[in-house]
């Protein structure tokens, strides 16, 4: 738990939620800033600020969650689509700096917009860029 986040506060219960579900290393709960009806966060327990501070085995306990969500999301609520969101660190548009991953149901027509806007990139262009990442 870290001072001062409320995500910490919500975990232990001295923030209000509307929980809808928790185990051992994760909660998911409505998001009280949602922007669709059923936007929903899922977090893990331990505090950790970023993608960068999860390790692997928690970060798979957040997918397994954020995955079991989906599914209940989609059969409760028929949603069109679902949009998955996860931002890291002020430059990438985190806003609470608690790990975080966003759940939005969307409707066909719902007006939310892409943040930015796709063109292909030649190979030889993204080449070096893959070179330096490769884990191959």
């Amino acid at each position: 738990m870290t001072d001062g986040c409320v995500f910490c506060a919500i975990i232990a219960r001295r923030e209000p939620a509307a929980l809808l579900y928790e185990d051992e290393l994760t909660l998911a709960f409505l998001d009280i800033t949602a922007v669709t009806d059923g936007h929903t966060l899922v977090i893990p327990r331990p505090h950790r600020a970023d993608l960068w501070e999860i390790e692997e085995e928690l970060a798979a306990a957040v997918a397994r969650t954020v995955h079991r969500m989906a599914r209940r999301i989609r059969d409760v609520l028929e949603p069109d689509g679902l949009t998955l969101f996860q931002a890291n660190r002020d430059a990438g548009w985190q806003d609470v700096f608690h790990l975080h991953v966003h759940l939005v149901p969307r409707a066909a027509g719902d007006r939310l917009t892409r943040p930015w806007t796709a063109a292909p990139v030649p190979l030889e262009t993204l080449a070096p860029t893959r070179d330096r990442l490769r884990l191959l």
